[in-house]
């Protein structure tokens, strides 16, 4: 979920939630008088989204999109004031991938607008017990759901992330939790750039 400390809402008119999932996100910026778009290449997640923002307040400021973010972002360049990704690009492993879904945030994001990003963090003692075979590129395969994650280092995101530059806020979320009975400490890293 998006910290209201961490961004500036009255500058912003226009959001992209990328990998929207539940809409969750897409919703509570709506709430704070964002126009947003919300993209998922899931089609069960673009459902999901779709019936929480028909239940809110807020449907007519928000539009959901099936789309292949690994494709493109589906937005003119330069016309979004902030781009999310919460624990989306997490999942793109490769890094010729990964460069250019963010070479895709920087062609869509304007000049003064904001990347604001979420992903795990290399301290959830969880994934460090099931760290797979790629320890020295913190990449892990989930067995819950078999999905890979990349983990992050809250130290190292301005090279970790190849967005360009450092952010310009930078926070770890520890936790405890539980998971198949078993209580962890948990790590949700979170930053916000500048373009």
């Amino acid at each position: 979920m998006i910290a209201q400390s961490q961004l500036e809402y009255t500058s912003i008119d226009v959001a992209v939630d990328i990998g929207c999932g539940n809409g969750r996100n897409a919703v509570y910026l709506a709430n704070k008088g964002v126009d947003v778009i919300a993209l998922d290449f899931s089609t069960e997640a673009v459902a999901q989204t779709k019936r929480r923002v028909a239940q809110s307040s807020v449907s007519g400021s928000v539009e959901v999109l099936l789309s292949d973010i690994t494709v493109g972002i589906p937005v003119a360049d330069n016309s979004i004031d902030l781009v999310v990704d919460s624990y989306f690009s997490c999942h793109l492993i490769g890094k010729s991938i990964l460069n250019n879904y963010f070479s895709q945030v920087r062609r869509v994001i304007k000049s003064d607008g904001q990347l604001y990003w979420a992903g795990l963090g290399i301290r959830d003692e969880y994934y460090q017990n099931i760290i797979d075979s790629h320890p020295s590129e913190n990449i892990i395969v989930d067995p819950i759901n078999d999905i890979p994650k990349r983990l992050y280092d809250i130290r190292y995101l301005d090279v970790e992330l190849p967005f360009e530059g450092s952010p310009v806020l930078a926070t770890e979320l520890l936790f405890e939790d539980t998971v198949s009975g078993d209580s962890y400490q948990r790590s949700i890293v979170s930053a916000v750039f500048d373009s």
